[in-house]
């Protein structure tokens, strides 16, 4: 099913539905299509465990601090271990994304060159991901997180359960953006995309609430965290080639010229999505989305109520 919540089920199973789908997708990954494109599924599973632990989150007004600390903990560490396999992947499209739309204002060549040192860094750590054993090393330990779902013990259900969640998300994106806009360091850019994805994720999980409106905010929030996704990703490169640049002949300011100037632009759209998409204040959006909740859940009701019978006209 969908990563959203569904009216035929309770909240609580919803989330334990979407927590077991996030799951069994990166384990399949991990296990079959690692076999064809091991970077490729490792990114794949990844996003999956972002969405698994955005969930938690979420739920963190139900579950046990304990209980969602364990888990968590279990799923950012094998997230971390698997990160490393997809950075030089990562800055290699960075680079290709720089060189198509920047064509002819830097030459072909500088960007080849780049490319090259780039990919010899990347095809080893590709060769040897398999041999590694890390994928099967981490489909096993998403597998003991799988088999605790049903344990997981809910305080509480209903809005409840999702409430403080929703509000502490809400909070930390707005609180984000504020530092990011106030300084605008890689750092700080990086903890608001975290942020803006979070919420992004929510935020599809109660799409149907209304989904004109919260459909809306969701493409906003997705919107929003690719570009600062984009805006990190080349900021890593230009470390990367600050690092290695002795070891590159490539006209490299030239280069630096290019990502600092694409990056202006994406903060700038940032900033201007993340003023639309942070506009209310935090007890403004809960009561709202509170109230689409309750509208929602009523219909739900009525559709399933049975139907008045017909008066006999005999």
């Amino acid at each position: 099913m969908p990563y959203r919540l569904d009216t035929r089920e309770s909240v609580e199973n919803g989330l334990r539905r979407c927590a077991r789908e996030q799951l069994d997708s990166a384990i399949e990954e991990l296990t079959e299509g690692v076999r064809t494109d091991p970077v490729e599924a490792v990114h794949t599973a990844r996003k999956a465990l972002k969405k698994e632990r955005s969930l938690l989150r979420l739920y963190r007004g139900a579950l046990q601090p304990a209980e969602r600390r364990t888990e968590n903990d279990a799923l950012r560490d094998t997230g971390r271990r698997l990160s490393a396999a997809r950075d030089a992947e990562v800055m290699i499209q960075a680079l290709d994304d720089l060189s198509e739309r920047f064509a002819g204002q830097v030459p072909e060549r500088s960007f080849t060159a780049i490319r090259e040192q780039l990919t010899a860094e990347r095809d080893p750590a590709r060769a040897s991901l398999l041999d590694s054993g890390l994928p099967g090393e981490a489909a096993d330990e998403l597998k003991s997180v799988r088999g605790r779902i049903d344990e997981w013990h809910s305080r509480s259900g209903g809005w409840r359960a999702i409430e403080s969640g929703l509000d502490r998300s809400y909070r930390r994106g707005r609180r984000a953006l504020a530092r990011a806009h106030a300084e605008p360091t890689v750092e700080n850019l990086h903890e608001w995309r975290k942020r803006t994805k979070d919420l992004w994720y929510h935020l599809r999980l109660l799409t149907p609430t209304s989904r004109g409106i919260m459909g809306g905010q969701a493409k906003d929030a997705h919107r929003l965290g690719d570009v600062l996704g984009d805006d990190h990703d080349l900021a890593v490169l230009r470390d990367r080639l600050e690092e290695i640049g002795g070891s590159i002949t490539a006209d490299l300011d030239s280069v630096f010229g290019l990502i600092d100037h694409r990056r202006a632009q994406l903060q700038q759209e940032a900033f201007l999505l993340g003023q639309r998409l942070y506009a209310e204040k935090p007890n403004a959006f809960s009561g709202r989305v509170h109230r689409y909740w309750k509208a929602w859940r009523r219909e739900a009701r009525a559709a399933g109520a049975p139907r008045p019978t017909a008066p006999s006209l005999g």
